[in-house]
């Protein structure tokens, strides 16, 4: 009878038991959902319509002039040998003209064109599937901003593919005008322009795309919310651009027939090493690293014989020397920075501490110029410290890269020195000339060194070591040797 009840009792446990692990489980999945902030959604909807914005603008200026340039070849050539000429522009032949036109109008661009594959837009879709079907968990408008963003997902997803395919027209409709042109033309100037912008074309895109990728704190935070729900694995597997890809019932490889795993094939290795009898790890690792050298070194062989033009995934090399600023948004060829300075009393200015900020825009890989102000600190003297108001200043300045990491440093300042302003008539040395204010003018040269010293607040330091050629002019004479130290965030 005891037996009975026992029996009894774990079947009781077992039938109740399991529904109550399945609420739990419902229970936890919900409330991981719940932790989904709109911030997110909101994040990849902006980023989605800036990196849509970027692509779209860029097209059309690349495009814009490409068939001004085309326009000028084909003038050109049509004097020359108008065969030429209806050979590259006749029999509706696509150019960048009627390219751009049908961009304007909508048109879908259907080259041949393989996808490239891209995780981290590949990790938000798929995370977005599963918030859509999830949806009865969520708030009705939180549900509705992630309807509307899986599809603006999906949009990104064709207008990148037609990117890409009016990025392949592009280059092979630019070697085929050059290679043709070039017999009757020379190296001439539009041909070298075109050439350029199809360069700088091809660098921006890769530039917004690797922007769009970057994970902002937000999207980290719910990935990792994200992968703690049961079941998401489980559906990454199903869902994923991959799993499409390779067609693979749940996600997993080890079904595909033929295919190895890794841990398989790293026995099969192992084992075969240990056949070869004692020193075969040392031989097989000698091996690798001649085997490793000879491919970088046919890598770059191919990279500078430019045979990779147009074959997955490298960039052709330019025949002139790129300005990579060019290929940056402006925000990326912005710097700011901060910088101090120290400055020794005299008879009327206590020693202080000049304390500036200043903005800096890359005009190219080696020059930045940039603008500041700066605020004027007194700290008195050793034996008496005093803090007070000396003034202000504004800055111009610029830097031009000289060697590694030296720069050539300089600028124009003008600087309202608050002390000064009662004593406007103070002459100049013997040759009398007044004081012209509180307001003084510096002009600076010198030289600059970039240090690798980073923290999470600035990315680089910089010390500066400048010449005030305007210091002999100064009442009271200034230092004419300025040391500065300066940090870029």
């Amino acid at each position: 009878m005891q037996k009975a009840y026992v029996i009894l009792f774990c079947l009781t446990t077992l039938i109740c038991g399991t529904p109550a692990f399945t609420q739990d489980k419902a229970d936890s999945s919900l409330e991981a959902l719940k932790q989904i902030p709109s911030k997110y959604i909101n994040t990849i909807d902006k980023k989605i319509d800036k990196y849509s914005s970027r692509i779209a603008k860029r097209t059309e200026k690349t495009l814009k002039k490409l068939a001004k340039w085309e326009e000028k070849i084909k003038a050109t050539l049509q004097k020359i040998d108008p065969d030429a000429a209806n050979k590259l522009f006749g029999n509706n032949q696509l150019t960048f003209a009627s390219l751009l036109e049908k961009i304007k109008q909508g048109q879908a661009i259907q080259l041949d064109c393989r996808r490239q594959y891209n995780k981290y837009k590949d990790d938000v879709t798929t995370g977005f599937m599963y918030l859509e079907k999830s949806k009865e968990y969520l708030d009705s408008g939180l549900a509705k901003k992630i309807q509307v963003t899986k599809e603006k997902l999906q949009q990104l997803s064709n207008d990148e593919d037609s990117t890409d395919a009016i990025q392949q027209f592009i280059k092979e409709r630019k070697r085929e005008l050059i290679c043709t042109a070039v017999k009757y033309m020379g190296k001439s100037k539009y041909l070298t322009k075109m050439n350029k912008e199809v360069w700088y074309y091809a660098e921006t895109m890769k530039n917004y795309k690797e922007i769009f990728s970057d994970e902002a704190k937000t999207e980290k935070l719910v990935k990792d919310v994200l992968a703690k729900i049961p079941g998401f694995d489980a559906f990454v597997k199903q869902n994923s651009f991959l799993a499409g890809l390779f067609d693979v019932p749940n996600g997993d490889a080890q079904l595909l027939p033929g295919m190895q795993t890794r841990d398989g094939v790293q026995q099969m290795i192992q084992s075969r090493i240990t056949s070869i009898g004692p020193g075969a790890q040392e031989i097989v690792q000698q091996n690798l690293q001649s085997a490793h050298s000879q491919i970088n070194k046919l890598h770059d062989d191919i990279i500078k014989k430019g045979l990779a033009n147009g074959g997955g995934g490298y960039s052709e090399m330019p025949d002139f020397k790129p300005n990579s600023q060019k290929t940056k948004t402006l925000r990326q060829r912005i710097e700011y920075n901060f910088n101090l300075q120290f400055s020794k009393s005299n008879d009327i200015i206590p020693s202080g501490t000049d304390l500036a900020l200043g903005i800096g825009y890359k005009l190219n890989d080696k020059s930045t110029i940039g603008v500041g102000a700066s605020y004027k600190l007194g700290i008195g003297s050793i034996s008496k410290i005093r803090f007070t108001n000396e003034g202000m200043g504004l800055r111009i300045f610029i830097d031009w890269k000289l060697k590694k990491q030296f720069f050539i440093s300089g600028g124009f300042e003008i600087n309202y020195l608050s002390s000064l302003e009662g004593h406007q008539q103070i002459p100049l040395n013997n040759v009398g000339e007044e004081l012209g204010g509180a307001w003084q003018k510096s002009a600076l040269l010198g030289i600059s060194k970039k240090i690798s010293v980073k923290t999470k607040w600035f990315k680089s330091t910089k010390l500066q070591l400048l010449y005030d050629f305007a210091a002999k002019h100064h009442v009271p004479a200034s230092q004419q040797i300025l040391f500065r130290v300066g940090y870029e965030f």
